[in-house]
């Protein structure tokens, strides 16, 4: 008699870029060893794209009203929900992906006892985190186990009393050739342009970024912008946009599938974020040979060394973003061979095959063989 496949059951929360890539590489590569199934939240759009995403890669769609953000009322709901669901589907393991799933889906699987992943994307945002330590803390059992992407992370996560023991780093990893096809020297062409790519969103300090416009604008009259990603805040930062007079050299993209086209257009890519776990935008920036300036916030330190595969800056300060562009503008030379060592960075350590077989590995020692 064939043995039945073990079920894998993803549980995350509303979730677009870094995240959702993140997701998505997970249940393409174990939808092959394992029934995999995604409890994701079935609010319109969200729940849609979900369903469009796991058709293809044979992942089933249950939905869960979990929102972000504290929702006691949903919350609640969403905890007995996933019990039941725990308890009818008895999945090998339960992955939940960032802290407000951990909320609900660390109780759930406590309760009905089932073998649990936490992976840690980001340093908590929302107005629950006070709850986090104790939770996590909860959480530390022998059928839990933390997966944190940068050391940085790994680190607030012992602070909170979690064992070293109990957690694994394991950084994001990409699929560099897509980027590294589309890759290119930057400053050889007459236009130079200077862009991000993020969810808009206040953790990512995009307005630091159109500050950081506005100054190099006044200095560099050929210079344009982009900005790529979707988010809460885009309606907010397209009004600061236009009050730093930037409309005409602007650009605001929204999402773009073509990701790979878009960072071959930029001859520097700006992360401004303020909090960070570990950017995979970076990584795809460095995969396409673009010279990256980022905020020395979190892990990213663990990916750019500054000077060598890219520039670091303080953290909310405008004018040392636009510096930093500067001094690459001023040496493309410099730009060039920092940008070519972060290339082989990606290639070398931060790929979606080292980082498969890591999480593999944490599986199996939860959940056994498939």
């Amino acid at each position: 008699m064939e043995r039945e496949q073990k079920k894998l059951l993803y549980l995350v929360r509303p979730a677009a870029g870094g995240m959702r890539e993140h997701l998505r590489l997970l249940i393409k590569h174990f939808s092959s060893r394992y029934s995999t199934h995604l409890a994701a939240p079935r609010s319109g759009g969200e729940r849609q794209a979900w369903e469009a995403e796991a058709r293809g890669l044979a992942a089933e769609i249950i939905p869960l009203p979990l929102q972000e953000g504290l929702s006691p009322a949903r919350d609640l709901l969403s905890l007995g929900l996933l019990v039941r669901l725990l308890r009818r589907m008895r999945p090998s393991l339960l992955h939940i992906h960032g802290f407000k799933a951990a909320l609900i889906g660390g109780p759930a699987a406590l309760i009905a006892g089932v073998p649990a992943v936490v992976t840690v994307h980001n340093f908590p945002a929302h107005r629950g985190k006070a709850l986090l330590p104790p939770l996590m803390r909860l959480q530390d059992r022998e059928q839990t186990h933390f997966i944190a992407v940068s050391r940085a992370l790994a680190r607030g996560l012992e602070r909170w009393g979690i064992p070293p023991s109990r957690i694994s780093v394991i950084y994001n990893g990409i699929d560099p050739a897509p980027f590294v096809k589309d890759s290119r020297d930057r400053f050889t062409g007459e236009e130079k342009i200077v862009g991000t790519v993020a969810r808009l969103a206040p953790q990512k300090g995009l307005p630091y970024f159109l500050q950081a416009a506005a100054l190099l604008a006044a200095a560099y009259p050929g210079l344009r912008f982009l900005v790529v990603g979707e988010g809460p805040e885009r309606r907010r930062l397209e009004q600061l946009a236009s009050r730093l007079g930037l409309n005409s050299r602007l650009q605001f993209l929204g999402y773009c599938p073509d990701l790979p086209r878009q960072l071959a257009r930029m001859d520097v890519l700006l992360l401004p974020s303020l909090t960070e776990g570990q950017s995979i935008t970076i990584l795809e920036a460095m995969a396409s040979r673009c010279p990256v300036v980022a905020s020395q916030v979190g892990g990213v330190p663990e990916i750019i060394r500054d000077g060598e595969n890219g520039l670091l800056v303080p953290p909310g300060n405008a004018a040392a973003l636009a510096a930093a562009v500067s001094s690459l503008l001023a040496n493309p030379d410099r730009a060039r061979r920092m940008a070519r060592s972060a290339q082989q960075e990606v290639c070398r350590n931060f790929t979606a095959a080292a980082m498969l077989q890591r999480t593999e590995e944490v599986y199996r020692e939860l959940a056994g063989d498939a």
